[in-house]
C-alpha cells in the first residue's frame, strides 16, 4: 500500500506521464493511443530481450536477429514517447488551454533529457559494435520489463481502483521490476562477462573500452536518479502514514 501511494505523485518512469487506455473523450484519444503503444512495447521488449539473453551463451560472440531487428523499432519509440508525454500534460492541463512545447520542455526537461541522450549513446553503440555482444544488447532491452506496471497504475487510476488490491499489487511489482531490470541489470552484465573470462567483477570495469564503462555510467545515472525519485515518494508516504497514526 505504501509503494503504491508513493507512486501517485511526480515521476516514476517514463510511461508514468502516459494516461490509461479508456478515453472519456475526443481529446484523450492521443493519450490512450500512447499508452497501448508504451505498454505493447514495454511487452515486446522485454519478450526479446529475455528471448536474446536465455540463447546467447557466449556474451560477446552468439548471434541472435531480434538483437538487430528490434533495435530498429525502438529507436522512433522514443520521438513517439516524447509525443506520447506531450499530449499527456496537454491533456492534464487542458482546463487552462494548450500546453506550449516551450512549458513543457522546461517541465519535463529531466525525462525529456534522459529520451535524447539513450538513443544518443545506445543506438551508435549499435553500429558500431561489429555484430558483438547481443547478449548485452538483450540485457538493454529488459530495461522496459516496468513499462507496463506503469501503464497500469494510470488506468486503475482512471477507472477509480486506487484502494484495491489488484493497485497496490502493481505499485510494488512497478518497484520490483525497475531495480531488477534496470538497477541490478547492470552487475549481472559485468558479472556474466567476467565468468565467460574469468575475471573477477572489480577487473572487469578495467578490462572494458572507456566508451562502454562511460555509455554505462550515464545510463545508470539516469536510472539511480529516477529509483531515488521513488525511493524518496515511498519515505514521503511511511513518514506520513506514521503522523497520522500519532
Amino acid at each position: 500500500m505504501i509503494v503504491s501511494e508513493s507512486m501517485d505523485s511526480s515521476v516514476s518512469g517514463e510511461s508514468s506521464f502516459i494516461l490509461a487506455v479508456f478515453a472519456t473523450n475526443s481529446a484523450d484519444e492521443g493519450c490512450c493511443l500512447a499508452c497501448a503503444v508504451s505498454t505493447l512495447q514495454g511487452v515486446l521488449a522485454s519478450l526479446a530481450g529475455a528471448t536474446i539473453v536465455s540463447n546467447c551463451h557466449d556474451v560477446m560472440h552468439d548471434r541472435h536477429w531480434l538483437a538487430d531487428w528490434y533495435a530498429g523499432f525502438c529507436l522512433p519509440y522514443f520521438g513517439f514517447d516524447i509525443w506520447a508525454m506531450y499530449q499527456s500534460s496537454s491533456s492534464l492541463a487542458s482546463s487552462e488551454g494548450r500546453l506550449s512545447w516551450a512549458t513543457f520542455l522546461a517541465n519535463r526537461g529531466t525525462m525529456i533529457a534522459h529520451h535524447v541522450i539513450l538513443p544518443a549513446i545506445l543506438f551508435p553503440a549499435m553500429l558500431l559494435r561489429r555484430g558483438l555482444g547481443d547478449f548485452f544488447v538483450g540485457c538493454f532491452f529488459l530495461y522496459e520489463a516496468s513499462s507496463p506496471f506503469t501503464n497500469l497504475r494510470q488506468a486503475l487510476i482512471q477507472l477509480n481502483m486506487k484502494e484495491t488490491g489488484l493497485y497496490y499489487v502493481n505499485g510494488f511489482l512497478t518497484l520490483v521490476t525497475f531495480f531488477l531490470c534496470r538497477i541490478a541489470i547492470l552487475p549481472f552484465m559485468l558479472w556474466a562477462y567476467g565468468q565467460q573470462y574469468g575475471l573477477l567483477l572489480t577487473d572487469v570495469l578495467y578490462r572494458l573500452p572507456w566508451k562502454c564503462s562511460a555509455g554505462c555510467a550515464v545510463v545508470m545515472t539516469f536510472q539511480c536518479y529516477w529509483f531515488t525519485k521513488m525511493l524518496q515518494l515511498v519515505h514521503r508516504a511511511v513518514r506520513n502514514g506514521i503522523l497520522k497514526q500519532k
